[in-house]
């Protein structure tokens, strides 16, 4: 196993967007080239823009005035070469005891659906229905998958088949703890709340803490298709 630094994570503002996928690439059969074929994916801009037209004005709100907070992820989920993108709204105007509201957009501004009761960790997972990319997602209490019905996404979560995680969640957790760095005085390790859209399920995240390092605390990137662990000590707030 590997520990390395763990890179990336999020921020939520009225206008901070995340995406995982808007540079991705995807080989070509030519042999004689190795360059990856871009991703076709909308700026963080032009996304805001589509949020204020299509999701606040007709409800007499704006991003500007209102601050209203989201987080977003892109993603190709039907294999075309373009992404599809979610907004996921952290706003009580969105949001109520079970989870929040998103939308998920394609590259033209198109609302391809609208999903109530959600949450995140919201993690593509590898399968497909009718073409498009399974995923899953937090609501109600447990994890729910996503399919497609050869029209849209599910509009409710909630009503979705559950996802029993816990088996990849504890064999995550013991790759954690059997790294050198835990067996020396690490403890109180938990799951880590990730808040980044399209995170691939296969990954997991994780804090915790060093009796060697007080003023510290350690996130762990655990990914089970590798096997390696990735950690990264930083300041205790």
């Amino acid at each position: 196993m590997n520990n390395r630094g763990l890179h990336g994570l999020f921020l939520l503002g009225s206008l901070t967007l995340i995406g995982c996928s808007s540079t991705d690439g995807i080989s070509t059969d030519n042999a004689d080239s190795q360059a990856p074929v871009e991703l076709k994916s909308a700026d963080a801009a032009t996304i805001a823009t589509w949020i204020d037209q299509s999701v606040l004005m007709p409800q007499g709100l704006s991003l500007e005035t209102d601050k209203i907070r989201y987080v977003t992820g892109s993603a190709d989920l039907n294999s075309d070469g373009t992404a599809e993108h979610l907004v996921l709204f952290q706003d009580r105007f969105f949001c109520g005891s079970g989870g929040c509201t998103a939308y998920m957009f394609d590259n033209n501004g198109k609302v391809l659906n609208r999903m109530s009761v959600t949450r995140t960790p919201i993690a593509l997972i590898d399968s497909y229905s009718n073409g498009w990319q399974d995923f899953v997602v937090w609501s109600n209490g447990a994890y729910r998958q996503m399919s497609y019905n050869g029209e849209s996404y599910p509009t409710n979560p909630s009503l979705e088949p559950k996802v029993d995680r816990n088996t990849q969640v504890q064999t995550a957790t013991a790759y954690v703890m059997a790294t050198e760095l835990y067996q020396q005085d690490g403890y109180d390790i938990m799951p880590a709340d990730d808040k980044q859209i399209w995170t691939p399920a296969n990954v997991y995240h994780f804090t915790f803490k060093h009796h060697g390092d007080p003023h510290n605390i350690y996130n762990a990137t655990v990914n089970l298709s590798s096997d390696d662990v990735d950690v990264e000590s930083v300041p205790m707030q």
